[in-house]
């Protein structure tokens, strides 16, 4: 049975690290231009995979690194049919304004709005070439603290207007978020989306802490909040949007098997749910890879399809332009012939 082509599918892609998005090809240059060894990588759970991470992030260090990674980047997801992508990027890891405890300095002779500059250059660049258009979720990371959150917060405030749309907690769960709140109340209070990481490492308390610390807009992963049907029905009821990666779920080990992924059952409680990569560079699975397996897994239709491409136009911090260009390229997308 034919099929509609998932690549012509217009779609956001929200959930998704700028340095874990890179090329492999263009990491593996980078490393060999600051006689770095190759980057490893080998993980089987989340602290390891931190590790390989933050080896492949620390070969960005000079700025025309920077702006070919957010460029290609931009290209990458106009070529997975992606009408606006929201990676989550750090441009106070990538200054020389770090607050953060363990925090490596790439670009040395630039400040944070230098380092967010370049990445704006690339991003621009890639714009242009490809249509695709770009929001920014400033990150920060449980596991460098809390000094400079409140810092970088404001940060993402005062750009809320120059590219920054939201702003996200990324790290180890088993730090609780408690102590990110007042950044994230400035966040918030700005405009800006709010997006914590949780549900993944961590089960339903670490979605729950979550919502009671930060009042998210969206949860990074949530996928663990199948284990508390009352969780379930309040993610619903509010339509808190789960930002869900099934490969990096199945090579991080949060599930155990794509037949057994916790998809179906946020489905079934009416959650709404965005498709993403995670972490591309590392998990081997483009945007459309994901739109493919779930869709094969669990014999999803066009129109289920649709729909998760929709909650992705409509949860995103794109310009309200941007989000009704998609949400009605989805629908000549569904009165398309099939395909594939």
């Amino acid at each position: 049975m034919k099929r509609r082509s998932i690549v012509r599918l217009p779609k956001a892609h929200l959930h998704l690290h700028l340095e874990g998005s890179a090329r492999p090809s263009t990491i593996k240059e980078l490393a060999e231009l600051e006689g770095m060894p190759d980057v490893e990588q080998t993980f089987s759970n989340l602290p390891e995979f931190v590790q390989v991470y933050a080896k492949a992030a620390a070969v960005i260090k000079r700025p025309e690194s920077l702006k070919r990674i957010c460029r290609e980047l931009v290209e990458d997801e106009a070529a997975q049919g992606v009408w606006y992508t929201e990676p989550m990027g750090v441009p106070q890891y990538l200054g020389n304004q770090h607050p953060f405890r363990g925090a490596q300095i790439r670009l040395k002779e630039f400040d944070t709005d230098g380092a967010w500059a370049i990445m704006q250059e690339g991003f621009a660049e890639g714009t242009r070439a490809t249509g695709t258009e770009v929001g920014l979720m400033m990150g920060i990371n449980r596991g460098f603290g809390v000094d400079g959150t409140v810092e970088a917060a404001r940060f993402a405030a005062r750009n809320k207007d120059n590219g920054i749309v939201a702003f996200g907690i990324a790290g180890d769960e088993r730090i609780p978020p408690e102590p990110f709140a007042p950044a994230c109340h400035i966040a918030r209070e700005a405009g800006l989306l709010v997006v914590p990481h949780a549900g993944e490492a961590m089960g339903p308390e670490s979605v729950w802490a979550a919502i009671k610390s930060t009042f998210p807009h969206r949860i990074a992963h949530g996928v663990r909040a199948v284990e508390d049907p009352f969780l379930l029905s309040y993610l619903s009821d509010h339509q808190i949007t789960c930002d869900v990666a099934p490969t990096s779920n199945l090579l991080l080990g949060v599930a155990q098997d794509i037949e057994l992924h916790q998809l179906p059952k946020l489905m079934d409680a009416g959650v709404p749910i965005t498709l993403n990569t995670d972490d591309q560079l590392f998990f081997g699975a483009l945007i459309c890879d994901e739109y493919r397996l779930v869709r094969d897994t669990f014999n999803l239709t066009d129109g289920q399809l649709a729909d998760f491409a929709r909650v992705s136009a409509r949860a995103s911090g794109a310009p309200e332009h941007v989000k009704q260009r998609i949400l009605k390229g989805i629908d000549a997308w569904l009165e398309s012939e099939p395909d594939e």
